[in-house]
């Protein structure tokens, strides 16, 4: 197996501070990033403590400076990991959240995957790994700022996959379902920052608990989306898309594609309970 250079951003916690001690364990150099000075000392320490060998640093989506941190470190693979999640009916959601959502799940990720890019394409390979989530393909009711970032970023792998292929970089896509990392919650937890019983939906109060409620009802460990990405990573040929855990998720978004969408709505609506 080929020690490669990997940049991973999030890895603060979950899914991507799992991934990146999985891949600083089998031999590769790691660049784990977080948005925080904070947070970056705390994922050091964390690292040390296990003795696992990275470099750990800030790296903000939002500071162009910071990226520069990304084309210096010059990796052969980019996982995008880091975002952030917004809730709330979409009929009032105040537009300054619904864009910063953007910022950071999309447009930012993108314009450091730019930046890293031109280093790829000099050394003519180079592997982009996009956490996508099973909300890029399937949309509860409540949760549509989040849905249509991850929406968004299934197009940019597939528009990044047919510009880039035949460059010799490979682009992958990883769509998880509910895990347990603590991301759901804190995305619930942003909807009652503004919206209360006296909003626009107000009257919907309970119907939005049941959804939110449904989001984190069952919840799955890290493991099966880290061997996803240490497959994306290292395999001969990486898979465009990688749904985990496959049960349920594979089935569930099989039937999402194959029902009349009202159908889909209901059965959505009777797992919720609503």
């Amino acid at each position: 197996m080929k020690e490669q250079k990997i940049l991973v951003t999030g890895a603060r916690q979950g899914i991507g501070r799992d991934s990146a001690f999985a891949l600083a364990d089998r031999g590769h150099e790691v660049f784990a990033t977080t948005e925080t000075d904070e947070q970056a000392g705390e994922l050091a320490r964390k690292a040390e403590t296990n003795g696992r060998q990275m470099r750990v640093e800030r790296l903000d989506l939002r500071d162009q400076a910071d990226h520069q941190k990304a084309v210096d470190f010059a990796p052969d693979v980019l996982i995008n990991n880091a975002a952030i999640g917004e809730s709330g009916p979409l009929a009032e959601l105040p537009m300054e959240r619904l864009r910063d959502n953007f910022d950071t799940n999309v447009f930012h990720a993108i314009e450091l995957t730019q930046d890293v890019l031109e280093g790829m394409l000099e050394r003519g390979s180079g592997r982009i790994i996009i956490l996508s989530s099973v909300g890029g393909k399937l949309v509860l009711p409540y949760f549509g700022a989040y849905h249509m970032t991850k929406f968004a970023l299934e197009a940019a792998g597939d528009a990044f996959r047919g510009e880039l292929t035949h460059h010799g970089i490979s682009v992958s896509v990883i769509e998880p379902g509910a895990i347990n990392t603590g991301f759901n919650e804190r995305m619930n937890a942003t909807k009652y920052q503004w919206f209360d019983e006296h909003a626009r939906l107000g009257a919907d109060m309970d119907r939005v608990a049941k959804y939110e409620a449904a989001l984190t009802r069952t919840q799955h460990p890290t493991d099966s989306v880290t061997r996803a990405v240490i497959h994306a990573v290292e395999s001969t040929k990486p898979k465009t898309r990688y749904v985990r855990p496959l049960w349920p998720y594979a089935p569930m978004l099989w039937l999402a594609t194959a029902i009349p969408g009202r159908l889909r709505d209901w059965v959505l609506g009777k797992m919720a309970g609503v």
